[in-house]
């Protein structure tokens, strides 16, 4: 399924598919996150975000929004890919009516995340960003929408949001592929306030009995205490690593994403690079008891993100990493797991 050309080596673990995948360097158009529907064949699907209106300029800038909305695309060999229709979600309308009320006003559905479940439903887990109409600052949900296929989607209630004043929502869901007495330990990316009012990015982890109705809140990821210089100023997750790829007893390896911190330029406070790195996380506990200390790779062409958004195994050994580049496009890089492997262990400490 997937073309074995054009693939420029970045370090001994990675190699970078030259040509994006989705969407155009010059980036007229842009599109980011991809997610691919693992159960599907002949074409593959999953969805991606399509950016309607933009204040960006530049991505290191901080105050730039953007207006998206969530597109179904497929691809014949995972390297090239293409919008087929926009995502339908039954009674989601109503859900963000809700959420919104008189005060917030929905800046676009963000972010998917798919899941198939035993019984072959499709979860798709996606972010609900709804801005302050009269007042700085974002609400953030966790969405949720179920069914058969991508085109027969229904929207149930937010699996997670906004707790209190200082804990502004939850987004990016990476699902465990291990159920303990059925239940499961995800990851998601936490909005904290901190005492300047920015918000501050991290790992948390939550438990889930069932994968559709509202998850628990475990823990956060202490970046103070524990971060190193590639993500101490956010962390997000991506993927587990299937565990038959790369074996680390009760540990799973996870690809995440880290923000270094911000630094100046042309007199100018802009915001840290965005690069994919690796975590263990343990299936069991819900520890972390191991962050790389670099990042696994950075895409050589990139301003400042190159931030992971899908995994997905294509042999016993080799798997596709799938990355948008400045916000714009879709970028494949290979990941070699014997010599991920062997960074892990030479690294860990």
């Amino acid at each position: 399924m997937y073309l074995i050309m054009g693939w420029k080596k970045i370090n001994s673990a990675v190699s970078m598919y030259e040509e994006p995948v989705f969407g155009t360097v010059s980036a007229e158009h842009r599109v980011m996150a991809l997610s691919i529907d693992k159960n599907s064949n002949n074409p593959v699907k999953g969805l991606a975000r399509e950016i309607l209106r933009s204040n960006q300029n530049d991505p290191r800038i901080y105050g730039n929004t953007d207006e998206s909305k969530l597109i179904i695309v497929e691809s014949d060999n995972g390297l090239q890919w293409k919008k087929v229709a926009d995502l339908k979600i039954k009674g989601i309308d109503k859900i963000i009516s809700k959420l919104a009320g008189k005060d917030k006003v929905l800046m676009g559905l963000e972010d998917p995340d798919i899941w198939t479940d035993e019984k072959e439903i499709k979860h798709i887990y996606f972010t609900i960003a709804l801005k302050y109409k009269n007042e700085h600052g974002l609400d953030i949900y966790l969405g949720h929408a179920q069914g058969k296929t991508l085109e027969t989607l229904k929207a149930t209630p937010p699996i997670l949001g906004p707790t209190s004043q200082k804990i502004r929502g939850f987004k990016e869901a990476a699902i465990s592929p291990i159920a303990t007495k059925g239940k499961r330990l995800n990851l998601t990316e936490s909005w904290k306030l901190k005492e300047d009012g920015h918000s501050l990015q991290t790992i948390a982890v939550v438990e889930a009995e069932d994968m559709g109705k509202p998850w628990n809140l475990k823990s956060f990821f202490d970046l103070k205490e524990k971060g190193y210089h590639w993500c101490k100023e956010e962390l997000s997750p991506c993927r587990f690593i299937p565990k038959e790829m790369v074996d680390f007893g009760d540990c799973l390896v996870v690809i995440v994403n880290g923000r270094e911190p911000k630094k100046k330029m042309d007199n100018k406070e802009v915001r840290g690079d965005y690069k994919p790195g690796l975590i263990l996380f343990n299936t069991k506990t819900g520890e972390i008891p191991w962050i790389a200390k670099e990042p696994l790779f950075e895409d050589p062409d990139a301003k400042s993100i190159t931030f992971a958004s899908e995994f997905v195994q294509t042999s016993k050994d080799e798997g596709i990493l799938y990355c948008h580049v400045d916000d714009s496009f879709v970028r494949a890089y290979k990941i070699n797991m014997k010599e991920l492997k062997k960074y892990i262990e030479t690294n860990f400490t």
